[in-house]
């Protein structure tokens, strides 16, 4: 049997027990090489060892931007002089809602890695992959560039359980569980839209360099991924060669016609006030608040100036 390389951040779960039921899941395999990283310097090593076994794919499992930095090195360092495995990115907090669009059906980690050891066992490990490219956002405080698969900033940010809660599943009780929460959660936000009447949060947009807008912005969403916000899928195919575009403006009107998509599951491929989806080549944002890149949150440097691009396309396995 080939080696399967898992690479995982005991510190985003040093506040509950899922790195034990992790390490006890791992142990029951077999062929697996597992590198536990503490600090940024590690990722670099652990992947210089998987190179070395020629593992059939990487396993990333932790939070706090591993995947982040993890992509940094397998784009600047190219480790595996560019015959990269596919990657698995599991739930860990603050990327749940990447794992849930690579199709991932609980929040618990350890069961998702016994799904995807079942499936190796099985021999069909590989069978269903997304090849997709990074983002690479550029002018980030305190780092320069980091790589992910979905930026988002707006209002929506301040509603950070929406990026690192628990997702509810497809069964009858998950569905009823995930209607309440977006009913709740566009309530609450309508609510903010209609006291919030300056510009103050203004945030400007740059498109394709084709001239910029500026407005007041519940959401603004770049991603190579089909799914968005709450799991809703955005209207029709993904485009190799370009990044998909969706900003809702934040006023009432545009969030309640946003409500009413997020219960259907998907976005719709027509025009609705305040609401614009595109696909794009690259995008120059410039907003003074944190934004979020695979749920973890970074600052812009002082100019608040973001380039965001498509570099290097990578292969994800779907959970």
């Amino acid at each position: 049997m080939s080696v399967i390389a898992i690479l995982s951040s005991p510190s985003s779960f040093k506040n509950s027990d899922e790195m034990d039921r992790l390490r006890q899941v791992i142990s029951s395999g077999s062929g697996i090489v597992h590198y536990e990283v503490e600090k940024h310097r590690h990722i670099g090593e652990a992947l210089a060892t998987f190179k070395k076994t020629g593992a059939e794919a990487i396993i990333i499992i932790g939070g706090q931007a591993l995947a982040a930095a993890t992509f940094e090195f397998l784009i600047e360092k190219d480790p595996f002089e560019g015959e990269m495995p596919p990657l698995a990115i599991l739930p860990a907090g603050d990327n749940n809602i990447i794992a849930e669009s690579m199709g991932a059906q609980s929040a618990s980690p350890h069961r998702e890695l016994a799904r995807l050891l079942k499936r190796r066992k099985s021999g069909r490990l590989l069978e269903n992959t997304l090849t997709c490219p990074l983002l690479k956002v550029e002018g980030v405080y305190g780092v320069g560039t980091v790589y992910g698969l979905y930026f988002c900033c707006g209002e929506v940010t301040r509603s950070k359980n929406v990026f690192a809660g628990n997702f509810s599943g497809a069964s009858i009780l998950g569905r009823a569980k995930r209607r309440l929460s977006t009913m709740g959660f566009i309530r609450r936000a309508s609510l903010r839209a209609m006291k919030d009447k300056g510009m103050d949060s203004a945030v400007r947009v740059n498109l394709n360099q084709r001239g910029a807008v500026v407005g007041r912005y519940f959401m603004i969403c770049i991603t190579s991924l089909q799914k968005v916000l709450m799991g809703a899928s955005l209207p029709g195919p993904a485009d190799p060669d370009k990044l998909r575009y969706l900003s809702i403006e934040n006023t009432s009107d545009a969030l309640l016609a946003t409500g009413r998509q997020l219960l259907k599951g998907r976005f719709e491929d027509r025009i609705i006030p305040g609401q614009v989806i595109r696909k794009i080549a690259h995008a120059r944002i410039v907003q003074h608040k944190p934004f979020v890149l695979d749920g973890s949150f970074f600052e812009a440097e002082q100019s608040g100036e973001l380039l965001i691009s498509s570099t290097v396309r990578l292969s994800f396995l779907m959970l």
